[in-house]
């Protein structure tokens, strides 16, 4: 449709909200389709969840990380139907398996499994864990703050997402307590992330292990467009590495910034996000030049429709 060349990148989680999925379900065939194989797939009321909640049940992870797989691979069976397909793509975390559908790296119905059996074992980690979003402070003074909490227990960056925000996860207390400080003394800005666990860190560790043992389970087949790896920020060219890259992106920082820098210097010129709008930000604090575009609603899809015709 376009001689563009488009970056689909797919959202993780906190990405949740009640009402996710319903105006698709509504207006789509298609998307009726995909919810109810889901649901079969998941033995879950996936639609229930989504479209009426309550919020702290779609928030929990064994729900939410399904539930965003679910939607944001509907809205790509919608763009790809209209002959909107990727040149390359990405997922920010849990992103990641709807990036592995989309390419065809795993059947739908084999990511969900995937997922769904990774969001248990993350939540069944021992320990309370947490996670925190820093932003506006120098890269040097938040190394020197987190060496100075880590002699005390685990906390350490998750996701560089841009040049002027980085995640760190932990021990709750540690977070908790690095977060008042950059506050307090006003080193930045420190906000709590609404997750459950302490994820990409090291206390994923056990999940990880047993993750292995799961993802021995399935059969991996090479993108049918590239995708850029969380952990490497660099494309895929194996499918025997795909076992390894997502056990170890359980317990390893997503490296955004800089996939976000392959992409474009793969020759990504459009950055589409499916689902969300939280990664469009990003985009634009890392690459201020790029063009982004948004799918959340049907509306936002005849939007990107009429704007990739015009191109």
């Amino acid at each position: 449709m376009t001689g563009k060349k488009l970056a689909f990148l797919f959202p993780g989680q906190g990405t949740q909200r009640v009402g996710m999925g319903e105006s698709f379900y509504n207006e789509y065939q298609e998307a009726r389709e995909l919810f109810a194989e889901a649901e079969e797939v998941l033995g879950l009321p996936l639609q229930r969840y989504c479209f009426t909640g309550p919020a702290e049940e779609l928030t929990a992870t064994r729900i939410a990380q399904p539930a965003i797989v679910t939607v944001t691979f509907i809205i790509f069976h919608l763009l790809h139907k209209q002959g909107i397909t990727p040149s390359f793509v990405a997922g920010h975390s849990l992103g990641e398996y709807t990036a592995l559908a989309a390419a065809g790296v795993l059947p739908f119905r084999e990511s969900l499994l995937l997922v769904q059996k990774r969001a248990e074992l993350m939540a069944s980690v021992p320990g309370e864990g947490a996670m925190a979003a820093v932003l506006n402070i120098s890269p040097q003074r938040l190394a020197e703050l987190l060496e100075k909490y880590q002699k005390e227990g685990l906390i350490e960056p998750a996701n560089f997402n841009s040049p002027s925000q980085v995640v760190v996860s932990g021990e709750k207390r540690l977070v908790q307590q690095l977060a008042e400080e950059i506050n307090t003394e006003k080193l930045g800005k420190a906000i709590l992330l609404e997750v459950s666990g302490a994820f990409h860190s090291g206390m994923m560790r056990p999940a990880a292990a047993e993750f292995r043992k799961v993802l021995a389970g399935f059969s991996f087949s090479m993108p049918v467009v590239p995708l850029v790896a969380n952990v490497t920020a660099g494309p895929v060219t194996t499918a025997g590495e795909f076992p390894g890259l997502l056990e170890r992106q359980l317990y390893s920082p997503v490296l955004w910034d800089k996939s976000l820098r392959q992409l474009e210097k793969m020759g990504a010129e459009v950055f589409l996000e499916i689902g969300g709008k939280v990664l469009t930000g990003l985009v634009k604090k890392t690459l201020p030049e790029a063009k982004t575009l948004t799918v959340v609603e049907p509306e936002d899809l005849k939007k990107v429709l009429a704007f990739l015709e015009e191109v």
